[in-house]
């Protein structure tokens, strides 16, 4: 038996507009837990009920980007200007936290990218679901948390810019696979700061996330070194990758 998966995303969806408001709002000078504080006590999101706000802070932002480290909500802030890397960076962090839309943009979605579909619906989520049942890797869930976990899979994709149709569509077309070089120095930096070396880096299936075959991935990472950030070399199966940065931070301000 694989992983046991949990339909937490359900809570939560993408919450760009309200992470970016949070990121906008956070104080360098308070620690991270005065922030979500601080952001509770006086409900600055505007949120119209404490369930709704505390599920926002402590279920979305405290698990996405507080407890991976301080410096992370920091570093957002210097990509708000630049709305998709923003979201790229976000969508790294969701996927981190939530191993269900990780499992699913590596897995099928980037199979099904590859055999050539253009789109996908919401019983090609239930099904994929279903086989995750037969081998015990999700919950014995009811029919109701089953479509809205398939619902919110779709809908947390479109939202980050992988997949595209209306809000309540049943199908989703997929989006032409790009990721800016910003989004992706700050992707790379995450992973190499967690362990990944120059290699694994070059050949990770984070990057089956914005289904990103390995020429884009090589390109991107000669645009990434314009931006003064790393420098990047291949040789056949050999990878160089040395940042020229010590911090994410360092990362998110580069190409300002």
């Amino acid at each position: 038996m694989g992983e046991v998966y949990t339909s937490r995303l359900a809570k939560g969806g993408a919450a760009l507009e309200d992470t970016r408001r949070v990121v906008e709002l956070w104080d360098p000078e308070l620690s991270p837990e005065e922030n979500l504080r601080r952001l509770s006590s006086v409900n600055l999101l505007g949120k119209p009920s404490r369930s709704r706000l505390d599920d926002l802070l402590y279920w979305v932002i405290q698990r996405r980007y507080v407890d991976p480290g301080p410096h992370i909500v920091p570093a957002l802030k210097g990509l708000l200007a630049d709305p998709r890397a923003f979201r790229e960076a976000c969508y790294y962090e969701t996927a981190r936290a939530d191993d269900l839309l990780a499992a699913f943009a590596e897995g099928p979605l980037w199979e099904w990218w590859q055999e050539g579909r253009l789109s996908v619906d919401f019983g090609d989520a239930i099904g994929w679901l279903d086989e995750l049942g037969n081998t015990n890797q999700v919950p014995e869930w009811t029919d109701s948390v089953r479509n809205r976990t398939a619902r919110g899979l779709l809908s947390t994709l479109r939202d980050f810019g992988i997949l595209a149709g209306v809000a309540r569509g049943q199908r989703k077309e997929i989006a032409p696979p790009a990721m800016t070089p910003r989004g992706f120095a700050y992707v790379a930096w995450r992973e190499h700061e967690q362990g990944a070396s120059s290699r694994a880096l070059a050949n990770s299936s984070v990057w089956h996330r914005w289904l990103l075959d390995d020429s884009v991935v090589e390109d991107l990472f000669v645009r990434s070194a314009r931006l003064g950030v790393l420098r990047f070399s291949r040789a056949g199966s050999a990878v160089r990758l040395d940042w020229l940065v010590g911090r994410l931070e360092e990362v998110t301000g580069a190409g300002a």
